[in-house]
């Protein structure tokens, strides 16, 4: 009786390799860290960014260009969300700031200069928007920039209405 050998490959090409698997996992890690600074630092970008080349307004003139007047700034789900409350006086205008991605509204707490900004459309109304009607919508409070009684300021377009303060 004869035996025949096939050959076999060493046991450590078998073996997992722990330094590989390590080091891939650290650089996975690593991707996803800094892909999420990335992501929040340019939702809360720098106050002076988004202030600078808008025009200061008063709460008329404010309505006047957006078609809006901002009746409340209000903290809700425990301060991680804020009501924008909003009077519409123009509903042509006033459509703009749920359709149009460069009008939507961005709030700057005025003590800590964080901007936080809406990344997408707040909702679709299937009516059309009526003048004096009031109407809301929800925006994060990315890591609770705004609190009971800061000052913030609401940007929309190229103009801004400072002052208004944040209730909760």
């Amino acid at each position: 009786m004869t035996a025949t050998l096939t050959p076999t490959a060493p046991p450590e090409a078998d073996a997992p390799r722990p330094r590989r698997r390590l080091l891939l996992l650290v650089v996975l890690v690593t991707a996803l860290v800094v892909g999420g600074v990335v992501a929040v630092r340019s939702a809360t970008a720098s106050a002076d960014d988004v202030r600078s080349g808008t025009t200061a307004v008063s709460v008329q003139e404010f309505a006047a260009h957006t078609g809006v007047r901002v009746t409340l700034l209000g903290l809700v789900a425990q301060g991680g969300m804020i009501e924008f409350r909003y009077q519409v006086v123009d509903p042509d205008k006033a459509a703009l700031l749920l359709h149009d991605d460069d009008k939507r509204p961005i709030l700057v707490a005025e003590d800590s200069g964080a901007t936080l900004a809406m990344l997408s459309r707040p909702h679709n109304h299937k009516a059309d928007l009526k003048a004096g009607g009031t109407y809301f919508f929800l925006m994060p409070n990315t890591r609770n920039a705004v609190e009971d009684g800061t000052p913030v300021t609401v940007i929309v377009d190229d103009v801004r209405l400072e002052h208004l303060v944040a209730r909760s």
